[in-house]
């Protein structure tokens, strides 16, 4: 991967000298754009092996079912690793037909990180967390589901059956395209471009947004003083910010984490609580919205006591740059 990226960036010299020659832009707008393009090429090959995977299964929707209703959680936590929101769209609907239990859809929904895990690699550095990062979200996600379905105020249970011909999943999932549309019979090259590009923009607003910062207050330091570096109240606000339906969450907490912005302890609460568009999904398909704003409720309790807990521990981090 280290040699990989360099050939790869090397495509990306003509926009880069474009842009370099542009007067408009301010310098640190124009070095978030060729940041996020030296990324595109990593991006769309880690795109392209998830829609692969994505196919395969919904090819199988049966399959898919029996491995859900028989694993549950340790299925979920394992395919929920994987940076996509489909799954957890998948189990939102599940869920929704009563078809999984809250536990179940827990073990998902904490488990995922959406989009952040690519962005992970703009810093080869950085990428000795990623490991940790999954191993602690899978334990968690584990241990969450045992306590949600075997409390009783928490507990309930599957009513219902699946029968694999009738599933229909037409919800969106990331870049808006239709789950069932997965089903065709060749790799789509338009989707995994179009999942690029989304994250392209994500990053590059991302990362304009850090650097205008940086350029305002004189030094990335400064940035994360002013966000309360490995506070209580960074690790609450960014697990706060993590449960904002879309993938831009995880983009701009990934962004914040590998800038020195926000802390490990902080990160983890924010990807602890980051859905994609997991709790949209069930938003739009309960039947009841207290439903929704409790599984809510106990994912940012979830990844604020995570967080707490996290930052009294070392752990893989990034100092705060000096001014």
């Amino acid at each position: 991967m280290e040699s990989l990226i360099p050939n790869l960036q090397e495509l990306l010299i003509l926009p880069k000298v474009i842009l370099e020659r542009v007067d408009v832009l301010p310098e640190y707008i124009i070095q978030a754009i060729i940041e996020s393009l030296y990324f595109v090429p990593v991006l769309y090959i880690l795109y392209l092996i998830i829609e692969i995977i994505e196919r395969i299964f919904m090819k199988r929707i049966g399959f898919l079912v029996k491995l859900i209703k028989k694993f549950g959680p340790f299925f979920g936590v394992s395919i929920s690793t994987l940076p996509e929101c489909g799954f957890q769209v998948i189990a939102a609907t599940y869920y929704s037909r009563k078809i999984i239990t809250r536990g179940t859809l827990m073990s998902f929904f904490i488990t995922c990180s959406d989009d952040a895990y690519p962005i992970l690699f703009m810093d080869l550095d950085k990428t000795n967390i990623l490991i940790p990062l999954i191993i602690i979200k899978i334990i968690l996600g584990l241990l969450v589901w045992m306590a949600v379905d075997s409390m009783i105020i928490f507990m309930k249970k599957p009513t219902e059956e699946v029968n694999a011909v009738n599933i229909e999943l037409n919800e969106d999932a990331c870049c808006h395209h239709k789950l069932s549309s997965l089903r065709e019979a060749e790799v789509g090259w338009g989707h995994p471009w179009a999942h690029t590009l989304n994250m392209f923009f994500f990053v590059a607003i991302a990362l304009s947004v850090y650097y205008s910062a940086v350029n305002s207050l004189g030094s990335g330091g400064n940035v994360a003083r002013l966000l309360m570096y490995n506070t209580p109240i960074q690790i609450a606000g960014c697990a706060a910010f993590g449960l904002i339906p879309s993938c831009a969450a995880s983009v701009f907490l990934t962004i914040a984490y590998l800038k020195g912005a926000v802390s490990f302890a902080a990160y983890l609460a924010g990807l602890i609580s980051t859905t994609g568009v997991g709790l949209l999904t069930l938003a739009k398909l309960s039947k009841r919205n207290t439903d929704t704003f409790f599984i809510a409720f106990i994912l940012f309790i979830t990844a604020l006591l995570t967080g707490l807990a996290m930052s009294v521990f070392p752990v893989p981090s990034i100092p705060i740059f000096a001014e």
